[in-house]
């Protein structure tokens, strides 16, 4: 059994350094990749900088005879895939102290207080002062998805297929809430723009979050500074699934099944190797006929030495007997008389070692001096 016990330990070990060199090539290939994504990214920005620099300059000089760079498949205005997987699709990740600061004004990356269907007006870029509804929200990387603006057309993978307009990430530091909030002198409900949100409990009193809102778990209200509104979250709709033939319902998967008692065996014989591999070499509890059956070929093995030893040579009898004998006697003592005759041999040595050094030092002191000195 400790053979058994031993490979077993020896298989997860290796099982191990597996799954940890199988994930540091994982790693320098996704790092490779993102480097790759970047690289591209980079250099279409660089082209395009220079492409809108140069149209510039010709739309300034040709005036009405400037090329109409709007029409036509030659590709203008449009943004690669690459471009898009590498600020959306995880391919590179931004630095998590950017993220924390783009989502400071909206409670943070942990508690951020926008959520899918939110109006929000664009405080940065070309479309500043535009008012859109939140499409999807990605604080860990700080950015947002609108649903109609800030959007740009991709390059098709392949040639024959048509163009697509898909939404671009934007700065979540680029958006603010928009919310109907009424004026408190004239009483006039309008659009105010919320400049800074505020995650609280909705109870200050207990401090504990609800779980109002499904799609998003434990929850907590947000409030406007300044003004101390609190702001509702966008109403959702739960959704609504449908039970096919194929699916298994609720009442029969809560239904039980299986009854036991104290002397009946938590599982019914023959699962348990439907849920583990019998002969896996990670395997380290057995059935008592294995165990049995291993032990027994242990004591064969035993006995079969013991019948090699009987057959030994006189000199193999002698060594036994000494290793026996030294055994037996433990480990040797050193006697006073021993240690006595150990200090005097040790002092002996070091008044030599010092009448040496005595020596070597009056020798240099008459030498004569160099001539080069």
């Amino acid at each position: 059994m400790q053979k058994l016990a031993k490979r077993a330990a020896q298989a997860q070990r290796q099982a191990v350094r597996r799954a940890a060199r199988i994930a540091d090539e994982n790693r320098r290939t996704e790092q490779n990749r993102a480097r790759r994504y970047l690289k591209e990214a980079n250099a279409e920005i660089r082209t395009n900088i220079h492409d809108a620099r140069r149209a510039r300059k010709e739309d300034w000089e040709l005036g009405p005879l400037a090329p109409k760079r709007d029409l036509g498949f030659n590709g203008y205005g449009e943004v690669s895939t690459s471009r898009r997987d590498w600020s959306q699709n995880g391919q590179y990740k931004i630095n998590p102290e950017l993220a924390v600061k783009r989502c400071a004004w909206a409670g943070g990356v942990k508690q951020f207080c926008l959520a899918p269907g939110d109006r929000v007006v664009i405080v940065d870029g070309q479309e500043k002062g535009k008012i859109d509804r939140v499409k999807s929200v990605h604080p860990e990387d700080g950015f947002v998805l609108l649903e109609k603006l800030n959007r740009a057309l991709e390059t098709p993978p392949f040639p024959n297929m048509p163009l697509m307009s898909n939404p671009y990430p934007l700065a979540a530091d680029a958006v603010r809430l928009v919310y109907p909030l009424k004026h408190p002198e004239t009483g006039v409900i309008r659009d105010v723009i919320v400049n800074e949100l505020k995650p609280i409990a909705p109870n200050m009193a207990s401090r504990h979050m609800t779980l109002e809102r499904w799609e998003h778990g434990n929850k907590w209200d947000r409030v406007a500074l300044g003004v101390n509104v609190v702001i509702p979250w966008p109403e959702i709709e739960a959704p609504e699934y449908k039970t096919y033939d194929v699916d298994t319902a609720r009442d029969l998967v809560e239904d039980r099944t299986f009854y036991y008692n104290l002397t009946t065996a938590p599982l019914p014989n023959g699962v348990i190797d439907e849920l583990r591999g019998p002969y896996s070499r990670f395997r380290t509890r057995h059935e008592a006929w294995y165990i049995e059956k291993k032990e027994a070929e242990e004591a064969a093995r035993k006995g079969l030495h013991r019948m090699h030893e009987s057959m030994r040579t006189p000199l193999e009898e002698l060594h036994a007997k000494r290793r026996a004998k030294n055994l037996a006697e433990g480990e040797p003592e050193l006697s006073e008389t021993m240690l006595e005759k150990i200090g005097q041999i040790m002092a002996r040595n070091k008044a030599e070692a010092l009448e040496r050094a005595g020596m070597q030092e009056a020798n240099s002191t008459t030498l004569p001096p160099s001539s080069a000195a």
